[in-house]
């Protein structure tokens, strides 16, 4: 079983940072029972090297960065760095700790959020949101539409939070592609309801049939814990629309 990872890290223009005790006591204030969880700051140029390096291009961000948002978080003077992991996941305790603590650091430090794994960024006032609202899955996992050769490549980024494989989507027609957002919705939805899909097994959802694959993606290094390619699909049932066609093709 793969384990769950969250990263976050908190960007602040700020130039005194935090100290030890204070991240210390962040982390007092949101334990993990079981699992891990920990921050690490970065300052000055070590900042520079750590948001040059982990950051993904302003548009693969969901929504695309602007300039101004962008710029901020590559010239952060300090960076936060905030690691949860658990192993054998019975709840999302982790998750949620990890939230916390980035939004406590946030808060503390006139920082932005930014979510590694689902290429999002937050508020600390976001975070606060967040946490006295029911859980979304849909907020932590982001699912990218690109322009492609077949034509477009639809896919999450996110899932290795809950311990499972990124999905993909090769071919999708341009009529299709909000059913193909559909689809990768709901197996979202079962992954983090505790479902688990591997290479070879099919499953039956939103009106098809279909199999799950190990990846198409010629560089696999595009997802942070792998993924699988979702495939052959088949039309289940009479209500049959041109759109839920088009996928018969991916």
């Amino acid at each position: 079983m793969r384990a769950a990872r969250v990263i976050f890290q908190v960007h602040s223009l700020r130039a005194e940072g935090l100290t030890q005790a204070e991240l210390e006591g962040v982390l007092a204030r949101h334990p993990v029972e079981t699992g891990s969880l920990g921050v690490t700051a970065h300052h000055a140029d070590d900042a520079g090297r750590v948001a040059s390096g982990s950051l993904p291009p302003a548009r693969d961000f969901s929504p695309p960065l602007d300039f101004e948002t962008y710029a901020r978080l590559r010239q952060a003077r300090w960076i936060y760095r905030i690691e949860a992991t658990e192993v054998e996941p019975e709840d999302l305790g982790y998750l949620r700790a990890a939230l916390l603590c980035a939004g406590e650091v946030a808060a503390m430090t006139d920082g932005l959020i930014v979510d590694l794994l689902a290429f999002t960024t937050l508020a600390a006032e976001e975070v606060a949101r967040e946490i006295d609202r029911p859980f979304d899955p849909l907020r932590h996992v982001c699912v990218h539409v690109e322009r492609g050769p077949r034509p477009y490549f639809v896919h999450t980024h996110g899932l290795e939070k809950f311990g499972h494989p990124d999905l993909e989507l090769h071919g999708v027609p341009r009529g299709s592609v909000d059913v193909a957002r559909s689809i990768l919705r709901h197996v979202v939805a079962a992954v983090v309801a505790g479902g688990r899909f591997r290479a070879g097994e099919t499953t039956q959802l939103c009106g098809f049939h279909f199999a799950f694959a190990a990846s198409g993606h010629p560089e696999p290094a595009h997802f942070s814990n792998g993924s699988l390619c979702l495939g052959g699909f088949e039309l289940l049932g009479d209500v049959v629309t041109p759109e839920m066609e088009g996928m018969l093709v991916a």
